[in-house]
This record gives structure tokens, C-alpha cells and sequence, in this order.
């Protein structure tokens, strides 16, 4: 049984890494226990992402004529959420402070915006599926969404399980802000299919849904919700050791990264939908 520990040494203000194991301690060079824990971590999180990949298209119907329509829409939420992540941790990573941190817990991230993924994917089948069957969209059971939503994320969590940190997560503190969100994607797929015309393809089905203004206020409220979700969420995570000091500095970076982060990501898409073309940025 060993233990790691992140610890600071004065004499030279840099950060090292410790092994701690039978009663003896092991100073060892951070890229050490950066490639050892690494490893570990990517199995586990290669593990995760596979088994999301293959739960993400069983057991929720979709519409039963428009199944284009469907993954259309969870393919743009999919490239979002995947860039939007990509240039969030690339940007953390240029705090020199964070750099150790990342590069332990980069595949957290990674795995975790698949969960995200998922769960989006679920929301938006559940919402085609109540609308294919006439339902009205005030009626859908947000409460039942939600507590699916949980065993995604229990079941990560589970996977997640390590001697590095440990997970209570208090569902209760963010479940209104998921409901939020909820319904959110809800109301974006009804509106989406009341309007869809099968001639149109599903950029120009999303224009003529939404005015360019309405599309970048329901973006960037989807991605905020999931900001603020996020960040709550870190006070479920305990770092033992030295390490929970970073965690904090890491989660107050994080949060501040995902919301300027959003804002620009949000325009981008706006401008490329509506006009203005080009690519996303890639700083």
C-alpha cells in the first residue's frame, strides 16, 4: 500500500512528488509519478469512455420517422461540448501553477465531457421521443431525466474510483440547475421538430427555428448551466494531502476559463451558422 503526495519545497519554490510507502518517504521527479499515475488513469478512463460510447445509442427511442433529425442534433452537441473542452483544458494548461495538476487529471476532464455527452443524448432522445408520440412538452417527466442523468453519473464515478481523491457527490446541491438545463434542451428539440422541414438541412432548420439572437442566448445558457454545474460539483471531490490546496486554485481557474471560454465558443458557432462563416477558432 503506497501513497502519493504533491509537496512544495521552499528552498527552491518548486513543486516535488513523494511516494509514501512502509513507513519511508521517496522524493521522486514529478514526470515520474506523472507517467506512473498516467498510465493508471488511462486505462481507467479508456475503460469509461468505451462503455459510454456503446451505452449512448440503446434504450431510449428516438423519433421514429426523423432519427436523422435526432442525431443531427446530438452530433452539434457533441462537437460543442468536445471543442468547448479542448480549448478550456488547453488553456488552463498555460498556468504554470496548474500544469502538474492538468497533466495528473487531463483524462478526468476528457472522460468526464463524454459523460456529459451522454447524458445530453439522452435528454434530447427522451424530449424527440415524448414530442413523436404528441405529448406536450410541459408534461415530460424532468424528475425521471433527472434521476437517469444520476445513474450516468454514478456509474462514472464508480469507474472513477481512486486512492488519489475521493467522491461524495450531493446531488441535491446542483439537481435545480440540471432540471434547468433539462428543460432547456427540451424546449430546443420541440422547437427544432415543429419546425423542421425534411428539404432544409439542419443548419437551415435551426435558422429558421431560431432568430441569430435566440440561437446564441439558448447556446450560451446551456453551456453557463453546465458551468455552474461543474463548479459545484468540485466541492463533491477530495484531494488527499497537499494536493486539495491545487484543486481549489484549479477549480477557481476552471470555472473562470469555462465561462470566457463559452462566451466565445457561442459566438463563433452563432457567426458560423448565421453568416459570417469560418471555422472555429483554435487559440
Amino acid at each position: 500500500m503506497f501513497r502519493i503526495y504533491i509537496l512544495r519545497d521552499p528552498s527552491i519554490h518548486y513543486w516535488r512528488a513523494a511516494i509514501y510507502c512502509r513507513g519511508f518517504w521517496f522524493l521522486m521527479k514529478p514526470a515520474i509519478i506523472k507517467k506512473i499515475i498516467g498510465d493508471l488513469l488511462d486505462n481507467e478512463m479508456n475503460h469509461i469512455k468505451e462503455s459510454s460510447s456503446a451505452q449512448s445509442g440503446d434504450g431510449h427511442a428516438a423519433v421514429s420517422e426523423g432519427v436523422g433529425k435526432v442525431e443531427a442534433l446530438c452530433e452539434h452537441d457533441r462537437e460543442l461540448m468536445i471543442e468547448f473542452s479542448r480549448i478550456c483544458v488547453r488553456r488552463l494548461g498555460r498556468h504554470l501553477s496548474l500544469k502538474f495538476f492538468l497533466s495528473l487529471f487531463g483524462h478526468v476532464l476528457d472522460a468526464n465531457v463524454h459523460k456529459e455527452i451522454e447524458k445530453d443524448s439522452l435528454i434530447i432522445k427522451h424530449a424527440a421521443a415524448w414530442f413523436d408520440m404528441g405529448k406536450n412538452r410541459t408534461d415530460m417527466d424532468v424528475d425521471g431525466l433527472f434521476g437517469k442523468t444520476r445513474e450516468i453519473d454514478d456509474e462514472f464515478i464508480k469507474k472513477l474510483a481512486t486512492s488519489l481523491f475521493s467522491i461524495e457527490v450531493r446531488y441535491d446541491d446542483f439537481a435545480e440547475i440540471r432540471k434547468k438545463r433539462i428543460l432547456l434542451f427540451a424546449n430546443l428539440v420541440f422547437d427544432l421538430l415543429l419546425n423542421w422541414q425534411d428539404t432544409l438541412s439542419f443548419s437551415d432548420n435551426m435558422k429558421n427555428t431560431y432568430p441569430e439572437n435566440k440561437y446564441r442566448e439558448v447556446l450560451g445558457e446551456l453551456l453557463h448551466l453546465y458551468n455552474v454545474e461543474t463548479r459545484m460539483l468540485s466541492n463533491s471531490f477530495t484531494f488527499h494531502g497537499p494536493a486539495g490546496k491545487i484543486k481549489d486554485l484549479f477549480a477557481e481557474k476552471l470555472f473562470a476559463t469555462m465561462e470566457k471560454t463559452a462566451a466565445e465558443v457561442v459566438a463563433q458557432y452563432t457567426r458560423r451558422l448565421y453568416g459570417a462563416g469560418g471555422p472555429l477558432f483554435v487559440r
